[in-house]
């Protein structure tokens, strides 16, 4: 990780809102070094402070501290910080930096319960960056079930609806439902509700995520092209995506073909974007989320014609399968397709 030192007195104007006032002495130790531990009914955030242009570098030596109390620290040599002893409640942090040559300030808010240790990356504007006006973020619910995990699409806005481009807001996850990364991956820990929120200098945007049991594999976006043959036969194009919190392998996702004559025939799938797909934690060939897919070479129509020369078609039905790694099993609905008959000969002319 690159590092840069904030020079200068640093200024940090911090907004709290305490369910409890009146904070004792300090709670930080400039992210390095033992902490005392933190008295029974209090609260903890700890996190880094980064550049939110580029979250590989970290910013040294910047204050992080609540206006009127003494609770404060420096931020360490790798971006790191602490502060604890914190009384329950919901907490504006504002981070700035006005003396920094590149940087200027940062800000969240994020609602403490006792005994919490809450972890925020904060995300520090470069100066002369438009002020942000507001954040598009995506998806703005969902439900995902227990260890998967969601890839939240961001994009923070100035005047007039202009992208501020390669700009990272800071992420919070409020309920205790999971973690996210310094590039909005949420990570379920945790069965329950809690939003993800995105920060970016006085805006904000939330979405609605629920945490769910394990349950079996998710088939989403099956599709089958094309739907028609001719006679003659062709490729059909099978896809589907999958996603499960255990994890599912790609030996374990199936495309389920019937045929016309009611022969069942099963078709291993491979992953379409390796590159995009989400891989499980020390397993090889294995998946979170992923699209698949397959290709089905279909024979020629083999029916034979009637007396007036009619082909019948051959129909086709297809499901995508899977099963993850405990042993839970789901399967899509059937898509149709067909293979057409040829067409019936002209009509003999009248002599």
């Amino acid at each position: 990780m690159q590092t840069r030192s904030i020079p200068g007195l640093l200024t940090v104007l911090s907004i709290i809102t305490l369910t409890v006032l009146g904070l004792g002495c300090d709670g930080g130790d400039g992210g390095g070094g033992a902490q005392p531990p933190a008295p029974a009914g209090t609260a903890t955030v700890q996190g880094t402070v980064v550049a939110a242009d580029n979250s590989s570098t970290a910013l040294v030596d910047a204050l992080v501290e609540g206006v009127g109390t003494t609770i404060s620290t420096t931020s360490g040599a790798d971006g790191g910080f602490t502060l604890a002893r914190i009384p329950p409640g919901t907490w504006t942090v504002r981070v700035t930096a006005p003396n920094s040559a590149d940087y200027g300030r940062a800000s969240a808010e994020v609602t403490l319960a006792a005994g919490d240790t809450v972890t925020i990356d904060f995300a520090v504007l470069p100066l002369g960056v438009p002020e942000p006006q507001s954040i598009v973020l995506d998806p703005g619910q969902s439900t995902v079930d227990l260890n998967n995990q969601i890839a939240f699409r961001v994009q923070i806005r100035g005047a007039g609806n202009v992208p501020l481009q390669g700009i990272q807001p800071t992420w919070v996850v409020s309920g205790d439902i999971g973690s996210i990364s310094r590039l909005g991956v949420f990570v379920a820990r945790a069965v329950g509700s809690g939003q993800v929120w995105a920060f970016a200098g006085d805006v904000s945007r939330s979405a609605n995520v629920t945490v769910v049991g394990p349950r079996p594999p998710q088939v989403t976006g099956f599709s089958i092209n094309p739907q028609t043959l001719p006679a003659t036969g062709g490729q059909v194009f099978i896809a589907a995506s999958v996603t499960d919190g255990d994890g599912v392998r790609v030996q374990d996702v199936k495309a389920e073909v019937l045929g016309p004559g009611s022969e069942v025939q099963e078709l291993p799938m491979q992953v379409g974007d390796p590159g995009v797909a989400v891989p499980c934690e020390g397993a090889a060939d294995c998946y979170l989320d992923a699209s698949f897919n397959v290709t089905l070479q279909v024979p020629a129509n083999d029916n034979q014609p009637s007396a007036d020369g009619v082909q019948a078609p051959e129909n086709y039905s297809v499901r995508v399968t899977a099963r993850d790694r405990s042993g839970a099993a789901a399967s899509s609905d059937f898509i149709d397709f067909r293979v057409e008959g040829i067409d019936p000969p002209p009509p003999t002319p009248d002599l």
